[in-house]
């Protein structure tokens, strides 16, 4: 049979975020690819317990269908992060994943240019490539996004927006200065292009002190999105959206069209957990137990590696972004990796164009602090293997 595919999807390669996660689910392997949280902290008692309240509480109108932009209860503890935002600017979405897909449905026609920093959000690239978007790239150093290619590239394709992601950035780890994003807000401003702020990291510092988001920068050219996947649990698939309400407005309409409503269950509870503090002190506890994961993982690949590669540890997030320097092409050494039980996420896959890189992701929050040890070890096994 012939099938009709879209041309989207016949154009399309194979994710390699689906190669990530067929390699986690496979225990003979120690896997630093995915951004997974540690499932054995999910909040589980937490859950269960306002889980049992709702049933407890409410009538059966709490399966009944709602309005596409969310429980209100938490909207309006979302719209408490961000300066002078009610719940009418916030929408709820099915992760922060659905809430780029929206964006996309409702900003982008066919060969529209959009603006990336390079590297970027691999599934993020993906989903631009979908809807056949023109997509440049900007540099993207420690400080943040290179400034002066981003305004050129303003100036030259006049994007319909800029996709960043200034807070540990995926996959660097990388975070802007306030320097670097107040000259974003100018170039911003100056050109008229709406910043794509997207922060799923945000909550996991565990160094250096708190940044002001472009949300409150620029409210009015900025769509913010965020998740509770990486604080709470990622199958709740709880994200949301922050803009100005005509903006929202319009994005709800494409929700409308895509899936009517998220689940109204667990986003309760998600507002219970926010309302009662129980969110933010299991925040802190995730913290407690990344940052040891962190510091390993930095120890190990000093104590293995030594100067052979090049990363700045990151003050936050779940990721460490090494320059393998004696490693032209990561994807090499990704092969070798797996046949000696480790994986990691080669650096190619992060550039819009696939380039051949050196560098490559790593995440270390998946793994116990023993893992973390024996799976750098075993990727420098490899490493000298290739070199």
């Amino acid at each position: 049979m012939q099938t009709k595919f879209a041309k989207r999807v016949t154009t399309a390669s194979r994710s390699f975020t689906r190669t990530i996660l067929d390699l986690t689910a496979q225990s003979s392997i120690i896997s630093f690819a995915g951004g997974l949280p540690d499932a054995a902290l999910f909040p589980r008692d937490s859950i269960e317990k306002h889980a049992k309240k709702l049933f407890e509480t409410e009538d059966n109108r709490l399966f009944q269908y709602s309005n596409a932009s969310g429980v209100e209860a938490l909207k309006v503890e979302i719209a408490k992060k961000y300066v002078g935002t009610t719940s009418a600017e916030i929408m709820l979405t099915n992760g922060s994943q659905q809430g780029l897909d929206l964006v996309c449905k409702t900003f982008l026609d066919e060969k529209d240019c959009i603006i990336v920093e390079d590297p970027s959000y691999l599934a993020a690239l993906g989903l631009f490539h979908m809807y056949n978007a023109t997509i440049k790239a900007a540099p993207l150093n420690a400080n943040g996004v290179d400034t002066v290619a981003l305004e050129a590239l303003f100036r030259d394709y006049s994007p319909k927006f800029f996709y960043t992601i200034p807070i540990f950035q995926n996959p660097t780890g990388y975070s802007y200065t306030l320097e670097t994003r107040k000259e974003v807000v100018r170039i911003a401003k100056k050109y008229n292009v709406i910043l794509l702020e997207d922060s799923p990291y945000e909550a996991l510092r565990y160094d250096g002190t708190q940044t002001t988001a472009f949300a409150d920068l620029l409210p009015e050219l900025t769509i913010a999105l965020g998740t509770f996947s990486k604080t709470l649990a990622p199958d709740f698939r709880i994200g949301w959206m922050r803009a100005p309400k005509e903006i929202i407005s319009a994005l709800t309409l494409s929700k409308e069209s895509t899936d009517l409503q998220n689940s109204k269950f667990f986003q309760h509870i998600c507002a219970k957990m926010m309302q009662s503090g129980e969110l933010q002190e299991h925040t802190k506890t995730l913290i407690q137990c990344y940052r040891p994961k962190r510091d390993a993982m930095v120890k190990a690949l000093h104590t293995y590696f030594k100067d052979s590669i090049e990363f700045i540890v990151p003050e936050g997030g779940m990721f460490i972004w090494v320059n393998f320097k004696k490693c032209d092409d990561s994807m090499k050494l990704f092969d070798v990796a797996i046949k000696k039980g480790v994986a990691f996420v080669p650096g190619s896959v992060f550039f819009a164009d696939k380039r051949i890189s050196s560098y490559g992701r790593l995440n270390y929050t998946n793994s116990s602090l023993a893992q973390i040890e024996e799976g750098v070890k075993k990727l420098y096994e490899a490493y000298v293997e290739l070199s």
